[in-house]
């Protein structure tokens, strides 16, 4: 798919909802330097064009008791179209897996999984992840301190 073409006040108007998506259609009319109309125009064609997919709030993981955050790299024994959507299919089914990716290299998936701490991540692997077919390899990586963690892309 072809990117969209942005101009300054796109940009512009993205990197403010990119930090604040809950800002008021006139705060950021005059941050942009619009009128309240043309912003709101420009916000709703970036909705529609599918730029902007959605709003979110972001929690704080260790408030709501998801403080272990563990990637976990996965080869499959076999790399047919239907065992790799077999594995799609599975992990989709559960919420502590917040990423999955399909990557080039020595494995076929990663994984960004969201957990209370090593207990219930033990669980989670024994009960769920290693229970899925045709698994050959499963690696696993807790985070020790996280350095950086953004939602913005930049523009």
């Amino acid at each position: 798919m072809a990117a969209i073409e942005l101009d300054k006040k796109d940009r512009k108007i993205l990197s403010i909802l990119q930090r604040q998506a809950n800002i008021p259609n006139n705060e950021l009319a005059e941050q942009v330097n619009l009128s309240p109309s043309t912003c709101l125009r420009r916000v709703r064609r970036l909705e529609e064009l599918g730029v902007i997919r959605g709003y979110v709030a972001l929690l704080d993981k260790d408030k709501i008791g998801r403080s272990l955050c563990v990637f976990v790299r996965v080869k499959l024994d076999h790399k047919s179209r239907a065992d790799v959507e077999r594995f799609e299919q599975e992990v989709l089914q559960y919420p502590e897996v917040t990423e999955c990716h399909v990557v080039m290299g020595e494995d076929d998936f990663l994984l960004k999984i969201m957990v209370a701490d090593l207990n219930d991540f033990q669980k989670f692997l024994l009960d769920h992840l290693t229970a899925i077919p045709g698994l050959s390899t499963v690696i696993s990586s807790a985070v020790l301190r996280q350095v950086k963690s953004t939602t913005e892309l930049p523009l």
